[in-house]
């Protein structure tokens, strides 16, 4: 169920880059022509994605330990009970698989990175800046 929730967030990595690549190409066309190659634009898009990846992989990382470890006391302020008065769930936070998750996000926001970028680098100045 984890794994589909971070392929989701990858898809939403990559259809925002879409998008801003879309939205940018007169820059960057304009960046091409000022002489940037198209490696450097690759790493621009690379670095957007993954900072990206990376800021929601610690906020999404930091509250989901902090939600898992204090649910039994969320719960109660909300008043609900789902195993009777008196009982609460186990919560057990093993910091290898958070460890394990949180890289595996970062790794998939990277990878997730890559066709926007080259999609950006492979943008024709005299094509995109055609209509502007």
């Amino acid at each position: 169920m984890l794994s589909l929730i971070i392929v989701v967030a990858a898809f939403n990595i990559i259809s925002a880059l879409i998008m801003v690549v879309m939205e940018k190409q007169s820059e960057v066309a304009i960046l091409k022509t000022l002489g940037m190659k198209d490696r450097d634009i690759v790493v621009v898009f690379i670095a957007q994605g993954s900072l990206s990846g990376l800021v929601g992989a610690a906020i999404g990382g930091v509250l989901g330990v902090l939600i898992a470890s204090y649910i039994n006391e969320i719960m109660a302020i909300f008043g609900v009970s789902l195993l009777g008065n008196g009982l609460a769930l186990p919560v057990v936070v093993n910091p290898f698989q958070v460890a394990m998750i949180l890289g595996l996000a970062v790794v998939l926001s990277v990878l997730a990175t890559l066709f926007p970028a080259f999609k950006a680098a492979s943008v024709h100045p005299a094509e995109a800046l055609r209509y502007e």
